[in-house]
């Protein structure tokens, strides 16, 4: 399977997402400008559409690291060969959990059989721990793509930890990526996905999603 086809399930749900996202902007009959402006129902909404972005973002990253490491083409059609000691999935996710575990090789032989003790596989500063070690023949075209995806998935994994673990801590983990953004005052971390990008003036969410697709292509060519 070529690296182009977690791609395009990546890119169509992605545009689903972002359709529902702005839909909700556009139903709205106010302005987002702060705190109050946000129902329970809103943050439900938005607390599962984040959830749903940080799935696809990781399971993207899962797949074309472990077709990677299997032998696959990437987008250009050129041919990535398989990984000496990689078998299969299994093999390869328990490669990368040993990997970011361990400083040094060797970190192939094991079999990761349960899915919720794999790493997690969209966090970019892993990714950075566990390609060099694994070395897939595209290591370098996977570690220039998520370095250059680092803040778009780092600022989405943070929001969506501090909204699956709501405390005032991880509140105000969000609150110090303000500095970046034209921001509001917010009291629960997924009101934080409307402040918007300067340079662009985009909410931030939609900045995230466009950010992630273009270096997965990236990832994948």
């Amino acid at each position: 399977m070529s690296l182009l086809t977690p791609w395009t399930l990546l890119s169509e749900e992605f545009d689903d997402l972002s359709n529902e996202i702005k839909s909700f902007v556009l139903q709205r009959k106010t302005t987002i400008s702060g705190a109050a402006d946000f129902s329970l129902a809103d943050e439900l909404f938005l607390e599962g559409a984040l959830s749903r972005c940080w799935q696809v973002w990781c399971v993207f990253c899962r797949s074309v690291i472990c077709q990677s490491c299997l032998g696959t083409t990437n987008a250009n059609g050129a041919i990535i060969t398989a990984h000496v000691e990689a078998l299969t999935e299994a093999h390869v996710a328990g490669a990368a959990k040993k990997a970011k575990s361990k400083p040094k090789p060797p970190i192939w032989g094991s079999v990761e059989n349960m899915l919720r003790k794999e790493i997690t596989w969209g966090d970019t500063d892993v990714l950075a721990t566990i390609l060099p070690l694994m070395a897939p023949q595209n290591a370098g075209q996977l570690l220039a793509a998520f370095s250059q995806a680092h803040r778009s998935a780092k600022d989405m994994q943070t929001i969506r930890n501090a909204a699956a673990h709501s405390n005032a801590e991880n509140l105000a983990t969000v609150i110090t990526l303000s500095s970046r953004f034209v921001t509001y005052h917010v009291t629960h971390p997924v009101q934080a996905l409307f402040w918007t990008e300067p340079s662009s003036g985009n909410f931030i969410v939609l900045d995230m999603i466009e950010d992630l697709r273009d270096n997965a292509f990236i990832a994948i060519s």
